[in-house]
Formats: C-alpha cells, structure tokens, sequence
C-alpha cells in the first residue's frame, strides 16, 4: 500500500514521488509496518538560513513525516524520509514513548531516546544505501537490455539487406581445449605452419648470438666464396678481351685466303673465287656473324652459370649479401 503524499511547498515532484515510494516500500519490506505514514513537503525559508536548522521529523500523533525542502538535495531529502521511516516503525512497536526530556539537545540527556535515535540513524542510512544501490543496478540491467536490444536490432537489419554475414555460432562448453584456430578457421593452416617449423621447413629468425656463431663458423667460408667469385669474374673479363683482340686476326685470315686462291682457281673447287678473285663477301660476313653468335651464346651460358652462383651464395650466406648491398 502506497503512502500519501501532501505538497504544502509546491515544489516538483515528478522525479522525486516515485523515489518516495519505492524507498517506503523497500524499507517496509524490511521492518513491516502496520500502516502507511504521510509524507508532507514543507517550505520553510527561514530554516533554510540556518546551517545547523531542521531537515525533517516524525510527528506520532498525526503518523505524518514531514521534510524540508527549501534548498534541499532530492537524495539528501529521501535519506531524511529514510531515517523517519525507522522513528514510524519505532512508534508502531510501542517503543517511541519512553518518557524523560524530549526537549533541545535531548540526545545528550536522554539515554533512551538517544538509543533509538542511534537505531533510526544506521538502519536508515543502511536501508537507503540498500536501496540506491539496488536502483542503480536495476537501471544499468535496464540500460544494457536496452542496449541489447538496439544492438540486436541493428544486426537483424544490417543481415537482412546484406551488410552482415552471419558467423557460426559455437557452444561455450565446446570450445574447451581447442585451439583458438578452431573458432576463426584457420586451425589447418596454423597447424601446417607449426610443422613446417618443427620440420626445419620454414624460415626461422636466429638470436643475435647464434648469427654470431653461425659468421664466426662461417669466416673462412665467406673469404673462399667471394675470392672464388672474383677469380671467375677476372677469367670471364680474360676471354673476352682475348676474343676482342683477336677478332683482326680473323679478319686478316679471310684476306690470306683470298690473296693465296687469286690465280688458282683449281684450289676453289667450291667456287670461292668470285669475279675478279674477290671471296664472296657474303660468306664472309656469315662467317663472322657465326663466329659473334658463337662467342655471344658462350658468354651468355657463361652469365648464366655465374649468376646462379652468385645467387646460391648470396642465399646462403647472408655476410656476404650485406657486403654486396
């Protein structure tokens, strides 16, 4: 049953009321009250001025709790309305009438009102504080449903008009003691790659000491490969100056042969001699067109074979690439 509400102070209660109620009934779940109190709002300007002034108090005649409000918090209003609360119980027990002085500063005087002023004052703040937090979480759950809700909504539609493709989805149990491969579909090829690297197959990042050991190991290696290349280098350079320097002489043999068949033309059995004893320019040009190609397809096979040794010697000795960049 809701308890009543007077606004003597026109103030705004919208957001203020519902707080009012759900706060009574937490509390009334707690102690259990026979009746409701009334909640009356006063309006009180002068009190407001006063620091150390009244914020609320509960009157048992009337079973009304009455709050100031002039200058108040909400939350600070609904702790007092929580504290009223317990003197409302306090009084349905028959324990608020203890006699004695009740007048200023009865807390000091009064032992048995000052008894239950210290039971009002932990079970009030203790019930609100309950009460607050249990809103907050209630409204966080309400907000992430909410959230939820959107989020879910918006994947529905971005599925619908194609935007999304829908995952598989997996249990949870299930996934126990799989590989995280298992879940992104990329468990074969992780596991073909871990092979290749216990196999030796796969390249594999030496620590800067084992490189250091593997140039040390390697020295010796290193000087020989690279004299070998130069050495290669200096025949392939011998040839073809040789080739260079003798192309005259090949030239001149072809004027010989002319010069020794002019007046034996029993020698030119095969017609070499033509007109006035010249040999025919066209053979000889074939000749050393031949003998070019010749030369050129051996300096190609010889490139050939020197750059594939240069390769598998840059591959494999990572030293000499550097010295080469």
């Amino acid at each position: 049953m809701p308890c009543k509400i007077k606004n003597p102070a026109n103030i705004d209660l919208s957001d203020l009321e519902g707080h009012v109620q759900d706060l009574y009934t937490h509390v009334h779940n707690k102690v259990g009250f026979n009746k409701p109190p009334t909640m009356v709002f006063d309006s009180e300007p002068s009190n407001e001025a006063n620091v150390l002034g009244k914020t609320a108090y509960y009157d048992p005649n009337t079973i009304q709790i009455h709050i100031y409000t002039d200058g108040r918090h909400p939350k600070d209003m609904l702790r007092s309305i929580a504290h009223e609360l317990i003197h409302h119980w306090q009084n349905e027990e028959g324990r608020l009438d203890v006699g004695g002085y009740s007048g200023p500063g009865y807390y000091l005087k009064n032992k048995d009102l000052k008894n239950l002023e210290d039971e009002a004052m932990k079970l009030g703040n203790g019930y609100f504080r309950e009460y607050e937090d249990n809103r907050k979480l209630k409204e966080r759950n309400k907000m992430s449903l909410n959230e939820w809700r959107n989020n879910e909504l918006n994947r529905l539609l971005m599925k619908k008009f194609g935007i999304l493709k829908e995952e598989k989805s997996y249990n949870r149990d299930e996934g126990y003691g799989k590989k995280p491969g298992a879940f992104t579909g990329t468990e074969k090829k992780e596991d073909e790659a871990t092979a290749d690297v216990e196999d030796e197959k796969a390249l594999q990042e030496d620590s800067g000491e084992e490189e250091g050991e593997h140039y040390d190991k390697n020295e010796m290696s290193d000087a020989d490969h690279i004299k070998a290349i130069e050495h290669h280098l200096d025949a392939l350079r011998k040839d073809k100056d040789y080739d260079h320097d003798h192309e005259d002489d090949r030239q001149d043999e072809h004027r010989n042969r002319k010069d020794k068949l002019v007046g034996h033309e029993d020698r030119d059995p095969e017609g070499l001699v033509v007109g006035e004893g010249k040999i025919d320019e066209d053979e000889a040009s074939d000749d050393a067109k031949t003998s070019a190609d010749s030369d050129k397809e051996g300096d190609d096979i010889e490139d050939a074979l020197l750059e594939n040794l240069v390769k598998r010697t840059l591959k494999k000795n990572k030293k000499i690439r550097l010295r080469f960049k």
